[in-house]
């Protein structure tokens, strides 16, 4: 494995998957082995670093396990600000906290890393490929149901010339329209990231 800035050379894929695994259901750990297969095959249709793919996918849901009490809990500790949704629907932010956990508990410095861990569930403004993709891996994993994941694949367009942001626009608007449906909380990030999706989408097409 080549060096990479902020990875120590312990941390491989399968260290990754052995930090894991014992943390997670068996239910989860095959999503997040889902994820990260899903990761790779998009970062090589679209030129991303394979390693890095894999690697924040591996990584996503490393604290998915934690309840919604104590990830706030944890966040706290680790000095994080949060948002009064963060606070009230603290599964929300199982993504930060782990990208903390895996800096403590395994070295990992590398912040396009740490950022795709972070903004896997609600995105950002703006967001690295590689953090897209590790999102839309998340999306696409294959226990998905297909009446969502076909219109992300088909907007992501594999085989073709692939559409990062096209893709992120359609899973940003299924999963409100999900979050609408279920009379849920919506978080305000969610809502500015799609908004800033669909700019970048609008632009493309001018």
């Amino acid at each position: 494995m080549p060096k990479y800035e902020g990875i120590p050379e312990s941390l491989t894929l399968k260290a990754a998957r052995q930090f894991v695994e014992p943390r997670v259901s068996e239910k989860r750990f095959a999503h997040i082995e889902g994820v990260a297969k899903f990761a790779k095959r998009i970062a090589n249709a679209c030129g991303v670093d394979l390693f890095l793919a894999e690697l924040s996918g591996w990584l996503h849901d490393a604290c998915k396990h934690v309840n919604d009490k104590e990830l706030v809990a944890m966040a706290d500790k680790f000095g994080m600000e949060l948002h009064p949704v963060d606070r009230q629907q603290g599964r929300l932010i199982h993504g930060p906290v782990a990208a903390y956990v895996c800096r403590e508990e395994l070295g990992l410095t590398n912040q396009e890393v740490l950022d795709a861990i972070t903004e896997h569930t609600l995105g950002n403004i703006p967001m690295t490929d590689l953090s897209k993709v590790t999102f839309l891996a998340d999306c696409l994993e294959e226990s998905r149901p297909d009446s969502y994941r076909k219109p992300i694949l088909d907007a992501l367009d594999l085989d073709g010339k692939v559409n990062l942001n096209k893709a992120m626009l359609v899973a940003l608007d299924l999963g409100l329209q999900m979050l609408i449906s279920d009379k849920a909380v919506i978080h305000p990030r969610t809502v500015d990231c799609r908004n800033y999706f669909l700019d970048l989408v609008r632009n493309a097409n001018k």
